[in-house]
């Protein structure tokens, strides 16, 4: 793992940006400057993790995040700063604020809402209680998902939010962002579910009389990539080739996780079942967003928030599928949309909540689709490939060189 302290300390002075990936704190910001974390998240199992103790300092484009359960002291400090003057610009924390004369230190949001199934095919409303320690605003930049209101009072909140109609068996997962001088993270868990009730807990008005929903603190984990920083993750270039020989009677989550100033580009992702031939032994063999799980039961196509996330389990493979290709994939068909405008583009590979992959897909430019991760039979036993080979001419292409009828 990165030493960030020293590569801070190495720069002497002057501004300091950081490559995309995650650095384990804690970090002093001992001089003026602007610290642009370029999307990185900067961990440590106690805080405070990172600490200004300068003026005139500006820190932007960073996650804080404290990942330890101790919260005696300072332990649960993400962000402490002794200038009231400190500049905070697009910064994410998980954990408390100190020293800043805007910003609560009193905060306490659940990590996240579960909704449990509801019936698909219509809208349904959830009422949901949140506290605010301060005012702040609220986004959620989910495509099924309507907040009422956009804003947050002091104390006591009852938040309305309607689904769109989804399809059965569609997966919700999705994050609400609740905007302060820093950002925080609520993330939404739910099944839209053929038989399951339709709730109707609340409308869609600023404010008035509504039921207040029980939260569920615990949500299924079979769909949520871990959210885990571990400092003996193998990192896999592109080429490379491992046996998964341990891991191939286990549950594989294999998460995409990229930053864009694009709002409007979007990443899906798409798995093959492939024969010895590299075909598709019929069309049901393209796992995606519209057909989410094998006949098999190998693979399943989820959300981790709004980037792709694929479950797959080697052992549960039929006989005659030899490779799985996973895939990524630029929505629409927006020419200018490439993935020249995404930047920290990563695969992490975890098996049983433990990160033991990680590939970072940076050498793709002018593509707007990538095979990324290969895994395949070899004399009996799973391996895996790390593919990173991107496509300009799109995803169209790749399926037809897979067999898959694209109409």
């Amino acid at each position: 793992m990165t030493n960030i302290q020293d590569q801070f300390n190495a720069t002497k002075s002057g501004d300091f940006v950081l490559a995309p990936g995650e650095y384990e704190g804690p970090l002093v910001i001992d001089r003026p400057c602007v610290f642009d974390g370029a999307g990185a998240t900067l961990w440590a199992n106690a805080g405070p993790v990172l600490q200004v103790a300068s003026e005139k300092v500006q820190v932007k484009n960073l996650r804080i995040e404290v990942t330890g359960t101790e919260a005696a002291g300072e332990a649960d400090v993400a962000l402490k700063t002794t200038y009231a003057g400190t500049k905070l610009e697009n910064v994410e924390v998980k954990g408390v604020v100190v020293g800043l004369p805007q910003e609560s230190e009193a905060w306490q949001l659940p990590g996240m809402l579960s909704l449990g199934n509801f019936a698909a095919e219509t809208e349904n409303t959830f009422s949901i209680e949140l506290q605010a320690a301060a005012s702040a605003q609220l986004e959620c930049a989910m495509r099924d998902i309507r907040l009422s209101p956009q804003a947050l009072a002091v104390g006591k909140n009852v938040i309305t939010l309607t689904t769109a109609e989804l399809r059965n068996n569609t997966i919700l997962y999705g994050e609400i962002i609740v905007k302060t001088a820093v950002n925080r993270r609520i993330y939404i868990m739910g099944k839209a579910q053929a038989g399951a009730p339709v709730h109707s807990e609340g409308t869609p008005v600023s404010d008035g009389p509504a039921v207040s929903l029980p939260v569920q603190m615990e949500a299924p984990r079979e769909m949520i990539a871990p959210n885990v920083s571990d400092a003996n993750v193998q990192q896999v270039k592109r080429g490379q080739r491992l046996s998964i020989k341990d891991l191939q009677d286990d549950v594989l989550k294999i998460a995409f996780e990229y930053q864009t100033d694009d709002a409007n580009l979007e990443i899906d992702g798409y798995c093959f079942l492939l024969q010895e031939n590299n075909r598709v032994r019929q069309d049901e063999d393209l796992i995606f967003f519209g057909n989410q799980e094998s006949r098999d039961g190998a693979v399943r196509m989820g959300q981790n928030g709004e980037r792709p996330l694929v479950l797959v389990e080697p052992a549960k493979a039929a006989p005659d599928v030899n490779r799985i290709a996973v895939c990524y994939s630029i929505y629409g068909d927006n020419q200018m949309q490439r993935f020249s405008a995404v930047r920290g583009a990563v695969v992490r590979i975890f098996s049983s909540d433990k990160e033991v992959y990680r590939f970072a897909l940076d050498e793709l430019h002018e593509e707007k689709t990538a095979v990324a991760v290969e895994l395949y039979r070899y004399k009996g036993e799973w391996k895996m490939s790390f593919v990173g080979a991107g496509y300009r001419s799109g995803l169209r292409h790749l399926c037809e060189g897979y067999g898959v009828n694209i109409e």
